[in-house]
């Protein structure tokens, strides 16, 4: 039983009931228990849960991200600068998804991608679910990413493959089917140490949590964003809450449709009902369709673009990212890794 397991119940049960910050020696005293596996299932759920009610906080959020990021496997960059459109998940608004689709966009607009993610724990279809099921090989490993990244310009990879010590939190997680912290690290653990974030936010009250993390953490620049009606995505449903993260520096902002020359949304024309679902409007959109899924793309994409200062605006985003899916270029890259040339 490990340094954390022994001062549990008399050190951090008492801190999280009564809404206290745990220290930052316990945080990474308890995540190396929970990787090395030191933790009971009892005493894991009692943290988990325990961390997630009392909320977690930017301290305790980059002191595990810290330990994680020393266990994981990194991936080899033949490009830097690149990107990361990793998003919290655990919104629970059932739509398509939409980051993944954002990536591939941004990507064919010329600018690296590196796509953390990993089948869904919380939700409906996590991005590697969506992959998988539009037949690219998520599975094959961090060769294959490299060798897409060095080819294509973008790298998908697989959570699994790059943080192996996590591999003993994965059946309590599934067990407990509910957003934990471990949700909120994997946007801090991108194994390319991505320069740039696009990165939703499921909850409001994590927004702050999460960019204090990046910036203790020191994130070139990022922009975190949650929708006023709990999307994890840049809304076009309703205002978003956006954070900017550059120099150790926190910036709030807030956008609506307007601010990206597009009209509303409504989040039912957005939601899918599992992997497939997601797969058939992904194919609309990268084809060229017009509607609710299209504009949401584009504003996603646009505030990718300029994260990266690939565009000087959001408008100058939505018309580059409209240009590169029109031209067919964000279908091709799509249709290059699920079948690579030879």
């Amino acid at each position: 039983m490990g340094a954390a397991s022994k001062h549990w119940h008399s050190v951090g049960l008492p801190l999280l009931l009564d809404r206290r910050e745990l220290p930052t020696d316990f945080v990474r005293a308890a995540m190396q228990d929970l990787i090395a596996g030191t933790f009971d299932e009892a005493e894991a759920t009692a943290l988990l849960l325990a961390l997630r009610f009392k909320g977690e906080t930017a301290s305790e959020l980059s002191a595990a991200a810290a330990v994680l990021r020393g266990a994981m496997l990194p991936l080899s960059c033949p490009t830097r600068p690149v990107l990361d459109t990793c998003g919290t998940g655990g919104d629970a608004s059932g739509t398509f998804n939409i980051s993944t689709v954002t990536a591939l966009v941004v990507a064919a607009s010329g600018v690296p991608v590196v796509k953390h993610g990993n089948k869904s724990v919380s939700s409906r279809s996590g991005s590697a679910d969506v992959l998988a099921a539009l037949g690219v090989p998520i599975e094959s490993g961090p060769t294959w990413a490299h060798q897409t990244l060095k080819t294509y310009g973008i790298a998908f990879c697989f959570a699994p493959h790059f943080h192996p010590a996590l591999a003993r939190v994965a059946p309590l997680r599934r067990k407990l089917g509910v957003r934990t912290i471990f949700n909120l690290l994997g946007p801090l653990l991108n194994p390319a140490g991505a320069e740039y974030q696009l990165l939703g936010v499921g909850n409001i009250d994590l927004l702050d949590p999460m960019a204090g993390a990046l910036a203790h953490l020191g994130t070139r620049d990022a922009i975190l964003v949650c929708g006023q009606d709990g999307l994890d995505e840049v809304s076009l449903c309703a205002p978003t809450l956006v954070r900017r993260v550059r120099d150790g520096l926190v910036e709030k902002l807030e956008w609506s449709a307007a601010d990206f020359g597009l009209e509303p949304t409504s989040i039912t024309d957005l939601k899918a009902d599992g992997p497939m679902a997601s797969v058939r409007i992904i194919e609309g959109v990268l084809s060229g369709v017009e509607g609710a899924p299209r504009r949401i793309i584009l504003a996603n994409a646009a505030a990718a673009l300029l994260v990266t200062g690939r565009v000087p605006s959001l408008t100058g985003g939505v018309e580059l990212a409209a240009a590169t899916i029109d031209s067919g270029a964000a279908r091709q890259l799509l249709a290059s890794l699920v079948a690579p040339a030879t």
